[in-house]
């Protein structure tokens, strides 16, 4: 079979049930605890899965980034390989990647870098997780191509230990205080996220934004490495049986990794400290095994297919909930059950915004339309 047909049915399964998650589930069960109050049990529930931690921490709404980002490293080996093989034009190979690479950022700048202001003074360079994807792949990108499969999985070892070293010798882990933070505030100034200028020209932060970006990009690479490494396995010549092997030591390993590296580095995902990037690596792969094991081993998904809507436009799944609002299009049809429902009207109005997004992402899945980037 031609290599550029064969795709991975498992990981477009998971990446959709990452975007679900994300654009869809969240913001209607978020409306929903609400609308029963924060004391409720759906309050509670949302409160300890579906929000980030303030600062230390793990949350299960902290690992949608993270798989994310695993996920587009799994796709380097099956998108990439030949190239590796010196097969592709070195030409085509560049424009590939540096298209991916721009688009990712400049729908990362609309998504949350304030672009479409068409203003200097409100435009944020490095604050979206499209950036961080766009980041971490073009450097996994590199390094995959450079580099055998075992100097990979130790450069991949490699960047979190410069991490930690870098972080534990500037004086650790303070908001505001640690490197990371000062690396960015010194490096994008007044276009990091929450920055203005005063009329003296004076940069002031915002006290209340402490997420690490350019340092954080090191564990950036390493968690879409964590699934390039995977997606090597995945596409090596070996039995079914030895890949699960491999996939489920790995993901052991790499939590009982974070479980020891915590002791010395809080596990911090707004800094995207190397413990959390071993938490959060371990638990993708284990989800890869899972995935992968279930459907594309068992051939037991026919039940999970309908989540490749979301997964196989992922990023067009993003950008729709993020830039597509619709607010008088959904008050028009909707504002007749406001009488009926009562507080739980915005998860009605919520529920309108997710379907609507969901009915476009069906079209495009039933006529293979697809957002590439």
């Amino acid at each position: 079979m031609n290599e550029k047909h064969v795709r991975l049915e498992s990981l477009d399964i998971l990446r959709g049930l990452d975007l679900f998650v994300l654009v869809c589930f969240q913001p209607v069960f978020m409306r929903f605890a609400q609308a029963l109050g924060k004391d409720s049990w759906a309050g509670k529930i949302f409160q300890s899965l579906f929000t980030h931690v303030e600062w230390e921490g793990f949350h299960l709404w902290d690992q949608i980034m993270p798989l994310f980002l695993f996920m587009a490293g799994t796709s380097i080996p099956y998108a990439l390989s030949k190239y590796k093989r010196g097969e592709g034009r070195t030409g085509q190979l560049v424009w590939r990647v540096s298209k991916r690479v721009l688009l990712l950022w400049i729908f990362g700048a609309i998504v949350q870098g304030n672009l479409l202001d068409l203003n200097i003074d409100t435009l944020y360079l490095y604050t979206d997780t499209l950036q961080a994807i766009a980041m971490g792949y073009l450097f996994s990108v590199i390094l995959y191509l450079l580099l055998s499969t075992r100097i990979l999985f130790v450069a991949f070892l490699l960047l979190p230990v410069i991490y930690t070293v870098g972080m534990l010798l500037t004086g650790g882990y303070l908001p505001g205080e640690n490197i990371a933070e000062q690396i960015d505030r010194a490096f994008l100034g007044r276009f990091l996220y929450g920055a203005s200028v005063t009329e003296t020209g004076e940069i002031v932060f915002a006290d209340w934004y402490h997420i690490s970006w350019i340092y954080s990009t090191l564990n950036f690479t390493a968690t879409v490495l964590s699934g390039t490494l995977t997606g090597c396995v995945l596409k090596a010549d070996i039995s079914s049986k030895q890949k699960l092997r491999v996939l489920g030591i790995a993901g052991v390993v790499s939590l009982l990794i974070a479980g020891g590296l915590s002791f010395v580095e809080p596990v911090i995902k707004r800094l995207w400290t190397s413990s959390m990037m071993f938490l959060s690596s371990g638990i993708s792969i284990l989800l890869m095994f899972l995935f992968y094991y279930w459907v594309d081993v068992c051939k037991r998904g026919k039940y999970l297919k309908w989540l490749k809507i979301y997964g196989m436009n992922s990023i067009l799944a993003y950008m729709l909930y993020n830039t597509m609002n619709a607010v008088s299009l959904r008050e028009y049809w909707l504002h007749g059950f406001k009488y009926y429902l009562g507080d739980y009207y915005p998860v009605l109005f919520e529920f309108g915004h997710v379907f609507m997004i969901f009915l476009i992402l069906h079209y495009c899945y039933k006529n293979k339309i697809y957002l590439k980037v």
